[in-house]
């Protein structure tokens, strides 16, 4: 192999990080808008949880929305 086959190969490496880097950038805002989401579910279910004891079951299953899309986001960020 020569020198410039070599540099070329070490430019597309380089041309691939950039790429890879600029797709998992474009899920920052979805990220962000699924943290947003899950802070405020897990903040109405606790309000609900301890304010009020007819409604504990509703309360729960609003953290668990909550919870699952969470995990979405965390499925976003570390595979995509």
């Amino acid at each position: 192999m020569s020198k410039k086959e070599e540099e070329l190969s070490l430019e597309e490496r380089v041309e691939r990080i950039r790429k890879k880097r600029q797709r998992i950038g474009n899920y920052d805002s979805l990220r962000n808008y699924l943290n947003g989401v899950f802070l405020v579910l897990a903040a109405i279910g606790l309000i609900l949880y301890f304010s009020s004891e007819e409604h504990k079951f509703l309360a729960l299953g609003i953290i668990g929305v909550g919870m699952v899309l969470k995990v979405v986001e965390l499925f976003i960020r570390f595979v995509l």
